[in-house]
């Protein structure tokens, strides 16, 4: 069944317009709070504390975030995340120049915990929004808003700051977000508990509430494909880390055109892999195999190692682009794997992902600076993806051999109860 036409596409339409406008919000104040914490610490150190306090907030938040959304209607937590960001973006700009720091640090506390809990509502409430039909290409044109909003939020952080001033960045960023809120205030289909499926009774989605409860009930290879992808996240966080010092080594005179010749393939190629699966899952095959992330992933790690290996301008645009290809297929795959899990651990299952993802990127951050004292950019980014290569290889390795041994057990059963 297509959404499109269907009872669910408003809705689909509100909540995919809603993510671009908060990811736009995120991504910019992503450029524009980095460089405002280092103007007003003049401190690298406490810029890199700032960002650790924002991905910290993050980890954090995941597993709270999972219990919210499977007791309270998730529109309205998700509109209060929006309406949060943007009260403590504009308490920032009225706040005294003494106070900044403190409120900048609060800040990134709210912006972290927020778009978590937002993303764990989202990615768990989209099933019950478009059915099961539906997820990949739902799914496929979120990461096609994504990388469209990514694609917008880094090439106006740098103008805005320039031409306007940090205020009027911050100020449009709190705009973004109460747009995302009031687009989500449409959204009728989630005023109810979110986690409740058709039939099921209120407040039976809690009652296997608790890592120790959801973890056995959770399929092996989805809780393997979480281990992956927070792999991925540490790999990620080293070329993000790495870029800079790369840009300036390649291109001393003009490292930010580098970094910019770098990201925007990037988003390209996530935005054209979200277009291709959205048209792909309207046929008859469907994105979502835990074999076709785990080759995606692997292909993600090994073009961004040789982007990082010195090629000409011309390769390193070529490998970025389908690096971003790479890596919005593999999020498709993922995202759409784990919501065929039952509704009722949806939300605490999106929780723990969230929460391994982020801490995933937040050690990389961490080890790939200190390393990046030590070392070039080449052996950071080829060892931090090298783990996250070696990882999906041996996801890979492992769910070929549980899906060669699922045919002998099931002839074995089918001889065991034979006449």
């Amino acid at each position: 069944m297509r959404s499109t036409g269907g009872p669910s596409a408003r809705p689909l339409r509100l909540v995919v317009a809603a993510h671009a406008v908060s990811t736009y919000g995120s991504f910019l104040n992503m450029v524009a709070l980095g460089l405002f914490a280092l103007e007003i610490t003049g401190s690298a150190v406490s810029t890199g504390i700032f960002m650790a306090v924002r991905l910290g907030a993050g980890v954090l938040t995941g597993p709270v975030a999972g219990m919210l959304v499977g007791r309270y209607p998730r529109a309205r937590l998700m509109i209060g995340g929006d309406l949060l960001a943007a009260g403590a973006l504009v308490l920032l700009v009225a706040a005294p120049s003494a106070a900044r720091p403190a409120v900048l640090f609060a800040l990134a506390v709210v912006i972290g915990g927020s778009q978590t809990l937002w993303m764990v509502a989202l990615r768990s409430g989209l099933p019950e929004l478009v059915g099961p039909d539906d997820l990949a290409r739902a799914n496929a044109n979120l990461v096609a808003a994504r990388s469209v909003a990514m694609l917008l939020g880094f090439g106006s952080a740098g103008i805005l700051v320039t031409l306007f001033g940090y205020h009027a960045a911050f100020l449009l960023d709190a705009t973004s977000f109460a747009l995302s809120a009031l687009l989500l205030s449409a959204v009728r289909a989630w005023r109810v508990v979110g986690s409740r499926a058709p039939g099921r009774p209120a407040g039976g989605s809690h009652r296997g509430s608790g890592l120790r409860r959801l973890l056995p009930s959770i399929a092996p290879v989805i809780l393997a494909m979480i281990a992956v992808r927070s792999a991925d996240a540490f790999g990620s966080a080293s070329h993000n880390v790495g870029l800079p010092v790369y840009a300036n080594l390649a291109w001393p005179d003009a490292p930010a055109a580098f970094a910019a010749l770098f990201t925007t393939p990037w988003a390209v190629g996530s935005l054209a892999a979200g277009r291709w699966c959205a048209r792909r899952a309207a046929g008859a095959s469907r994105p979502g195999s835990p074999r076709a992330f785990g080759v995606a992933t692997c292909a993600m790690s090994l073009l961004f190692v040789l982007a990082f290996a010195g090629p000409p301008i011309w390769a390193v645009v070529v490998l970025a682009l389908a690096a971003g290809m790479a890596d919005g297929y593999a999020e498709i795959s993922y995202t759409t794997r784990l919501q065929t899990v039952g509704s009722s651990r949806l939300p605490q299952l999106f929780g723990l992902a969230s929460a391994a993802q982020n801490a995933g990127f937040g050690i990389g951050m961490i080890v790939s600076a200190f390393a990046l004292e030590r070392l070039s950019p080449l052996p950071v980014v080829a060892l931090a993806h090298g783990l996250a290569f070696a990882a999906a290889v041996a996801f890979l390795v492992s769910h070929a051999r549980s899906s060669a041994h699922r045919p002998h057990r099931q002839l074995t059963k089918e001889a065991e109860v034979a006449p």
